[in-house]
């Protein structure tokens, strides 16, 4: 089947991927359809086809996911299987599901790969810079030493244990919010869905954040300082998963200093690494999530970027058989400073169109 998608503008920008299709000359008026769903704390789901319309059958299919993955994973949800460990005290287990155990344990691969970067069990943090578990809340105010202190002594992924059939936790208090790569696995599953359903070309954004692309030959992604895009990437293969994290998405000011919904579980904060956004594209949507959430938790040397934290994770990434043939593009500000790194070439696999930006090749 011809591809009907030549070029997708990925806008990142305060957290919202604005996709815009550009069919190839001479495809004509392509038969399909756009469908908007709704969950995870109100997010908003977008699922294009191109070709062809969904069927019935598929619409209710992801309806039905959406909604039990829903009733699992949302930590805003009262009767939902994360809300039921967070209520947990420790020692006592709450049944889980097969999918539950799957996904946590992925987030678990994560959380050892990032060296706990990425890290489900932030949530006490996050609910204490007023970033869950609703945004914005008025009146902000920077939390004491104190009760950070406090608060990260309840924070450790590895304070959860999930067996087959139950979870646990080993510290009363100890929360745990799946939504850093939650999105990535649900756009991931609803592909899944539209394939079945015999569509080869369109994608799935959820949330502004996380998407998947069946069929393009480009992709453009937004500044993540101001308007127009920053670079411009060509596709060489179909059905790729797209994550993007940003300082831009979530943010509080206080006496004229920027707080972002980014917190380094390690100490407690916001983080302050010089990293604006990444992007990550390749398989696996909820490992990239992670992925990119933790790339803006590795702090980088503008001076000598080798020697940055930021530059061997990359490294790291590029080297492990997980994330084989995956395009990362970190883009770093400073004041003045401004370096986007990245495992790709300039001119082969990707277009610049931002001259202030200095590119870093990361080698292997």
């Amino acid at each position: 089947m011809k591809s009907f998608v030549k070029n997708l503008c990925l806008k990142f920008c305060a957290g919202i991927i604005t996709l815009i299709l550009l069919c190839s000359v001479g495809c004509g008026n392509a038969a399909g359809e756009q469908r908007h769903f709704t969950a995870f704390n109100n997010v908003d789901i977008t699922v294009q086809a191109r070709g062809k319309a969904l069927t019935d059958g598929a619409v209710n299919q992801i309806s039905r996911l959406l909604k039990d993955l829903n009733a699992e994973f949302s930590a805003t949800v009262a009767d939902s299987t994360v809300s039921a460990i967070n209520a947990a005290a420790a020692n006592c287990g709450v049944e889980i599901s097969e999918r539950f155990k799957f996904v946590a344990d992925a987030c678990g691969e994560m959380y050892e790969f990032t060296s706990g970067k990425f890290d489900p069990s932030v949530y006490p943090l996050s609910v204490l810079w007023q970033f869950s578990p609703n945004y914005p809340l008025p009146n902000f105010s920077v939390p004491t030493d104190d009760i950070i202190t406090e608060t990260k002594a309840i924070v450790g992924y590895n304070n959860f244990t999930f067996g087959e059939t139950a979870a646990t936790k080993s510290i009363d208090g100890a929360k745990i919010d799946f939504g850093g790569a939650l999105k990535g696995y649900a756009a991931d599953k609803i592909a899944e869905i539209m394939k079945a359903d015999g569509i080869e070309s369109g994608y799935v954004n959820v949330g502004g954040s996380s998407i998947y692309i069946l069929s393009v030959d480009n992709l453009s992604i937004r500044h993540p300082r101001k308007d127009g895009t920053i670079l411009s990437v060509k596709i060489k293969e179909n059905n790729l998963s797209v994550s993007t994290s940003g300082d831009y998405e979530k943010t509080y000011t206080a006496d004229g200093k920027i707080y972002s919904h980014l917190i380094d579980s390690s100490v407690g904060r916001p983080a302050e690494t010089g990293v604006a956004s990444a992007t990550a594209i390749g398989k696996n949507g909820l490992k990239l999530d992670a992925l990119t959430t933790a790339l803006c938790l590795f702090a980088h040397d503008f001076a000598t970027p080798e020697n940055g934290d930021l530059y061997k994770f990359i490294q790291k990434i590029i080297n492990s058989e997980e994330f084989s043939g995956v395009q990362v593009f970190a883009v770093c500000i400073d004041g003045e400073e401004k370096q986007i790194l990245t495992n790709k070439k300039q001119g082969d696999d990707f277009t610049l169109n931002d001259n202030g930006y200095r590119i870093i090749t990361v080698c292997a």
